[in-house]
């Protein structure tokens, strides 16, 4: 009888322990500090505690990941069902802690296969869902002007994204002017809550 991979099993706490500081050495000091020894003095454990949870640190990074796309995921289904989705969901974007995060593992993909993988995978579920709902948020615009769900969540990620990077190096040149056409925008395809409580 083959014997029974007992790997992490022994789980009191430790483990989202591991994870969390791991999260919180990677968006404070980036991924390449992020190393085992580091990882076990944040939390006070031995070193060997972080390889008794995650056999390699591939695996450490991969259930930091997996774990963010499944609260990013509950916090985007919690923004669209809100009386403004389009406004809630830009909030989610440009918040800069979720940016920063999102950043140190592409830099870490570049590296690692199985990272950038599990990284797109997570990325295009999100995505995913995202124009599921924008498809019903915005199914009431019939003219000529309205723009499709799909090319709406990829122009609020990317202006998003780049206003929070640029901001964090100090660059605000055209951000409050683009924040309110931004705004404009969102003004002017969001739905009036009963419309959007209809369309549930």
């Amino acid at each position: 009888m083959a014997k029974r991979n007992r790997t992490g099993a022994r789980d009191t706490g430790t483990r989202d322990k591991l994870l969390d500081a791991c999260a919180h050495i990677m968006l404070t000091e980036g991924y390449a500090a992020a190393t085992s020894r580091r990882i076990a003095d944040e939390v006070g454990v031995q070193r060997a505690l972080v390889y008794y949870y995650f056999p390699t640190m591939d695996e450490l990074y991969l259930a930091v990941l997996r774990r963010g796309s499944e609260i990013t995921l509950e916090t985007q289904r919690a923004a669209l069902t809100t009386d403004q989705p389009l406004h809630a969901l830009w909030d989610l974007t440009v918040d800069p802690r979720g940016v920063a995060l999102l950043t140190e593992f592409m830099a870490l993909g570049n590296h690692r296969k199985e990272i950038r993988a599990e990284l797109a995978a997570g990325a295009e579920k999100f995505r995913e869902a995202q124009v599921a709902a924008l498809t019903v948020i915005l199914r009431s615009r019939t003219d000529n002007t309205a723009v499709p769900p799909d090319v709406v969540s990829v122009l609020i990620a990317a202006v998003g994204r780049l206003i929070v990077l640029e901001a964090a190096m100090g660059i605000t040149t055209g951000h409050a002017n683009t924040m309110k056409l931004v705004h404009e925008f969102l003004d002017d395809y969001e739905l009036t809550p009963p419309q959007w409580n209809a369309e549930k």
